[in-house]
């Protein structure tokens, strides 16, 4: 072996065992093993509300009552993974769904298996991009439902998400996975690390900035079903939405009223 190669394989070695590189070979092989799983045990959608919205009833049945009085247009969704709640989506609401997903194993897989439902449009890339596009579309006229659950990656986009929204759309509600339950924590939420967690304290701020109002579910987390992770509803200050997410019982407000 010359010099030149062992140092080249020196740089391999410290670029393979690094933490960074062995988290990502560890997503890589984890999106794999749940693409071969599903395409083993289930590939074509069919409706299924212990799959959609990580398995719970209790979230399902907000996600209803939010979408029952509106006319709602189309529900967005940035982080497809799998297809299972756009799918779910689609089926309870009738409505066209756009949903994007930055993970081509992922992207392919829901492709597949929503392929006979010509109302949903998957698209892959980043979601802020995807938002930004699709707010310089006409589609930044229609009253819109956005479902926010793309926050599993090294990346944060949440606060990017919201500003698209809030800034090109004036009829809208947005529902994000994933989020702190104020007093109840029996709902899990994902925490990224200092100041990099998805709670009121982290977000409070982003959500007064852009005058949104926010609710937590009021089902105890004992009653909720499937993943049992939290979630936050927002909704523009002032707006129609908002006196329609005050008469939920299965909503509280919290944190920015």
């Amino acid at each position: 072996m010359n010099r030149k190669y062992l140092r080249r394989l020196g740089r391999n070695l410290t670029r393979w065992t690094s933490v960074p590189y062995l988290k990502a070979l560890k997503r890589r092989i984890g999106a794999l093993e749940t693409v071969v799983d599903v395409l083993l045990a289930n590939p074509v959608y069919e409706p299924d509300p212990y799959t959609a919205f990580n398995g719970q009833i209790g979230r399902q049945r907000i996600f209803e009552k939010i979408v029952g009085p509106r006319r709602f247009d189309r529900i967005v969704e940035t982080g497809t993974f799998i297809g299972n709640t756009a799918g779910w989506m689609n089926h309870v609401t009738g409505l066209p769904v756009h949903s994007s997903e930055i993970n081509r194993q992922f992207h392919l897989l829901a492709r597949k298996r929503l392929a006979t439902r010509k109302d949903i449009h998957l698209e892959l890339g980043d979601s802020v991009d995807c938002l930004r596009r699709v707010a310089n579309s006409p589609l930044a006229g229609e009253c819109v439902f956005f479902y926010l659950d793309a926050h599993w990656y090294d990346s944060l986009p949440l606060a990017d998400e919201l500003r698209l929204i809030a800034g090109h759309w004036r009829d809208f509600v947005v529902m994000v996975d994933d989020f702190e339950v104020p007093g109840d924590d029996g709902y899990g939420f994902d925490d990224y690390g200092f100041r990099r967690s998805l709670t009121i304290g982290c977000f409070g701020k982003v959500f007064r900035e852009l005058e949104l109002l926010a609710y937590s579910p009021a089902l105890p987390s004992a009653q909720e079903t499937g993943a049992r992770s939290g979630c936050v509803v927002l909704a523009k200050k002032g707006s129609n939405a908002v006196k329609e997410l005050d008469a939920i019982s299965l909503l509280k407000a919290t944190g920015t009223h």
